[in-house]
């Protein structure tokens, strides 16, 4: 494959097409970078946890990081933290200070971000206030920054369907808080492209995955294919994206199940992004 792009920099209408370096989180980051390079890659989305970076703010680790990215003429697109607004679970939390503070040495100014541990439709109007509140405070925290929040659109959480992310931004209701968009891992009643008409004014980031089909219920397990093979049309999607005038990336985040090979794999949906993408 040959890549027109040099790293970093935009598709000629303005799309990004990232590497999430979950995609091998069992390496370390600078495995993931050597392979964003070699693919061709615009950039990366780095993933928000070890061994790729620290999820608490240490400052002999960022440099480390800091450190490793300028030498391979790397800055993240975007954080893939796992920082979460209203948490019902006694579970480790993420602090807010030290993911705006790693994101600052990263050198990003886009923060991936939960809403919640429950879904849309079994929270109560307490996880709703706290989690407003929450995102309301972070967001003036991070202005200070000149840094986005991207609230991810999945299940469990209470962005987990068109409807429930529009209520979450409009009750938010700042500007840094916008949409990692991807499609639903669980059938919600609307199609991809009814998911995306939705939230569209609110897009700036997307996760591309592709399934053999939607599962019924979230407990059932998905099956991902290639983005060209799959049940969402890509190519009417990304259409919708640049009808828009999205300026935003696509990052992939994980390899299709079964492949031989996760670069491989990853080379083949990139290929296919960068045909209809343009």
């Amino acid at each position: 494959m040959t890549n027109t792009n040099m790293p970093g920099e935009a598709s000629p209408n303005g799309i990004r097409l990232l590497l999430c370096t979950i995609a091998f989180r069992d390496k370390l980051l600078d495995y993931a970078l050597g392979v964003s390079r070699k693919l061709g890659f615009d950039g990366i989305e780095m993933w928000g946890r070890e061994p790729h970076v620290s999820e608490r703010f240490d400052e002999t680790r960022m440099r480390a990081s800091r450190k490793l990215l300028d030498s391979r003429g790397v800055t993240p697109y975007v954080l893939g933290s796992y920082l979460r607004f209203g948490r019902t679970r006694n579970e480790a939390d993420v602090n807010l200070s030290d993911t705006l503070h790693v994101a600052r040495w990263l050198k990003t100014n886009l923060v991936r971000v939960w809403a919640s541990d429950v879904g849309s439709a079994q929270a109560t109007e307490e996880v709703w206030r706290t989690t407003v509140s929450e995102a309301r405070e972070a967001c003036d925290r991070a202005a200070k920054l000149n840094t986005t929040l991207v609230v991810e659109m999945h299940a469990g959480t209470l962005a987990d369907t068109g409807p429930s992310t529009i209520r979450l931004v409009e009750a938010i209701g700042r500007d840094n808080f916008k949409v990692n968009f991807q499609i639903a891992s669980h059938k919600d009643g609307q199609s991809c492209e009814e998911r995306l008409s939705m939230v569209m004014p609110w897009v700036a980031h997307v996760h591309a995955q592709n399934y053999v089909d939607i599962p019924q219920h979230p407990s059932d397990p998905v099956r991902r294919v290639p983005l060209a093979t799959g049940v969402a049309n890509y190519p009417v999607l990304i259409g919708m994206l640049k009808e828009a005038g999205y300026q935003g990336a696509i990052a992939l985040e994980f390899p299709y199940d079964n492949c031989e090979d996760r670069a491989s794999a990853l080379e083949e949906d990139l290929s296919f992004l960068r045909s209809i993408c343009g």
